[in-house]
């Protein structure tokens, strides 16, 4: 009999899991769609923990606990969704308590970005870095923060709730109820809308072919940068200014040692990472910009599942 782990990551589009020994050695991974309502996202989740739980060296009965990672503001001692901004369905919404009835199985919830955070703890960074902050470049964008080896998460969970800091005070209506909110830019969302604006002008694009016969997502746009289509590269560039913006907000306020970036656009980091650090170095103070490394992750799909895991495990240990 092997104990084993189940870390879920919720995203706006995505829903991801695994399963793992406390080790770390995964046994299992899988994943479906976001759906809508909350009643269909339980239902989703219960149907991947089972699916999880076939794959595991044991059974379902190996199970310890199960982590579940999730956009937006928790309370994390209640094991409830406030507010998720790309989730409507996610409003007071006790997902820990509900998951934990059905399996039968331990449910501890932790904000997204920090499990992508205490994935990327886990399973890259070590004791390589003391002061260090996270960010993920999804549907929107979150964010983790390591000081002194400690992660800070703010009175309820909820802390470092970047995608919504303000870039442009008069800038684009946000879900969470602001404007000019960071992700509305820097996300996978904002890079479509930026391609979107940029194609009503009319510009000449490889992207535009496409499109008739496929969605137009950020995964697109990148493949087709990478082929070096004049329209996808100045989408790229923009894109790396805004990104560079928020970026540089961080270094000015925690003056960290690096910022790890996970999320499914950290695979076009050759894309916008020389221009962001470029913005960086323009616009954050002088003495904070110079030493910071900026790490990509090589695994950004399984990090945070993998966070998740790992604190379904860490709370049977305190």
């Amino acid at each position: 009999m092997t104990d084993m782990y189940i870390g879920i990551d919720i995203g706006g589009t995505t829903i991801k899991g695994l399963i793992t020994d406390h080790t770390g050695r995964e046994s299992g991974f899988s994943h479906i769609d976001t759906l809508k309502t909350s009643r269909e996202i339980d239902d989703s989740i219960c149907d991947l923990i089972r699916s999880l739980s076939t794959t595991g060296k044991g059974g379902a009965e190996d199970v310890e606990a199960i982590g579940i990672g999730t956009p937006g503001s928790i309370d994390r001692d209640r094991g409830t969704i406030l507010k998720s901004p790309n989730i409507p369905g996610f409003r007071n919404h006790p997902l820990a308590r509900n998951i934990e009835k059905r399996t039968g199985v331990k449910v501890v919830l932790e904000n997204d970005a920090t499990v992508a955070l205490i994935g990327a703890w886990w399973k890259v960074i070590g004791d390589k870095y003391h002061n260090w902050i996270m960010i993920t470049l999804g549907t929107g964008i979150g964010g983790g923060l390591v000081i002194h080896d400690e992660i800070y998460t703010g009175i309820s969970g909820s802390a470092m709730e970047i995608g919504h800091m303000t870039i442009d005070y008069k800038g684009k209506k946000c879900p969470c109820g602001s404007q000019g909110c960071w992700e509305r830019y820097a996300s996978a969302t904002g890079i479509v809308e930026l391609a979107r604006s940029k194609l009503k002008k009319g510009s000449r694009s490889s992207i535009r072919t496409r499109i008739r016969r496929e969605k137009l997502t950020a995964l697109l746009i990148q493949e087709e940068a990478l082929k070096k289509d004049r329209l996808a590269l100045d989408i790229y560039k923009e894109y790396a200014e805004y990104l560079g913006i928020g970026l540089a907000n961080l270094v000015n306020i925690f003056n960290p040692e690096a910022v790890v970036i996970g999320g499914g656009l950290s695979h076009a980091h050759r894309l916008f990472l020389p221009v962001a650090k470029k913005v960086v170095k323009e616009r954050s103070m002088q003495g904070l910009w110079e030493h910071v490394r900026y790490i990509p992750l090589a695994d950004p799909e399984k990090i945070p599942s993998f966070g998740a895991a790992k604190i379904a495990l860490d709370s049977l240990n305190t």
